[in-house]
């Protein structure tokens, strides 16, 4: 399964505001025996539907608002009867990217549309990953480290709050991973003070073989050395206790996921469990036989899967094949 990266997408419906090849931080869920996967656009949502993962039908936005734009990066949970989507964008005419703040809409299908709910929090926030544990539900986050108070860089990093239900945050987040390598660098001297901004973002948590895994994606989703690693926990301990340790160390580069010869940019994950049993992990990536000019509607990345192999703590991806549809 899976030797054809990007993943093929069609559609049967014609929309000028939506590139139906381009589609960033894939989400993926299983709902009745088809696969949808939610992704970043700029005019709104995109959702597509596969029944095995081999291909999509791009059915089109999930959400999309008449004076919002630049939706980024969607987490999709079911929950009693209703579909819970979580994601950030920014007013229309709106310049500055540290004014997406996370956002929850609602729909009772998992194409939608989605109705806005509410906004979760009033600051930087982005790339959420909701998760349940134990009748328990955990959201996963972005925010920044202006002054590097917390974290000792200033970047974007990732953080956790307990959720009071679907749609309130408790609003007491805590640290949960910090920058430490050069290679989770976004820009040197970024705003002119001498610091560098640091980013892990696109936080994702998975469980497996008796070990918790949090993923993350390191560095900028625009440079070619955007990557995939992974930090793990002990999965007995209530997720508001655990302690996430990168791997192998938080000093050494061990990308789950990188630049290869058939594609560059990769990054931003989620993980689902195929119809053969198995885990997959599905990102995006640049194939590198594109060139590409960025535009709104089209930056390059592509819907990819690829299985995901694990040895004790240590993970793996399988040959990722270079063919692009």
């Amino acid at each position: 399964m899976f030797q054809h990266n990007p993943v093929p997408i069609f559609t049967k419906q014609e929309n000028d505001l939506l590139n139906i090849h381009c589609n960033p931080d894939p989400y993926v869920i299983h709902y009745q025996g088809a696969y949808y996967c939610y992704s970043s656009g700029y005019y709104g949502i995109n959702v597509l539907r596969s029944d095995n993962l081999e291909t999509f039908e791009h059915m089109g936005f999930a959400l999309s608002e008449v004076n919002w734009v630049s939706y980024w990066a969607p987490c999709v949970i079911y929950s009693k009867g209703l579909f819970y989507l979580y994601y950030s964008s920014i007013p229309k005419g709106e310049s500055d990217d540290h004014r997406h703040y996370l956002q929850a809409a609602v729909s009772e299908s998992p194409l939608g549309p989605f109705t806005y709910k509410k906004t979760l929090y009033e600051e930087f926030s982005i790339d959420p990953h909701v998760v349940e544990k134990n009748g328990n539900f955990y959201l996963f986050y972005s925010s920044n480290d202006w002054d590097g108070s917390m974290t000792g860089k200033t970047g974007t990093t990732i953080f956790m709050d307990c959720l009071d239900d679907l749609l309130t945050p408790q609003k007491k987040p805590r640290l949960v991973m910090a920058p430490s390598i050069e290679q989770e660098i976004f820009s040197k001297n970024r705003f002119g003070d001498g610091k560098d901004w640091y980013t892990l973002e696109g936080a994702f948590y998975h469980e497996q073989n008796g070990l918790g895994y949090l993923f993350y994606s390191g560095n900028s989703y625009t440079n070619q050395d955007y990557f995939v690693g992974y930090a793990l926990c002990d999965p007995a301990l209530p997720l508001e206790e655990a302690i996430f340790q990168k791997y192998p160390d938080p000093q050494t580069y061990f990308p789950l996921l990188g630049k290869d010869p058939f594609f560059s940019g990769c990054g931003h994950n989620s993980i689902i469990q195929g119809p053969d049993g198995e885990f997959y992990i599905i990102y995006h990536g640049r194939p590198r036989t594109e060139n590409i000019t960025p535009t709104r509607l089209d930056d390059g990345r592509r819907l990819c899967i690829s299985r995901l192999l694990s040895d004790g703590k240590k993970l793996a991806i399988a040959e990722r094949g270079g063919t692009v549809s």
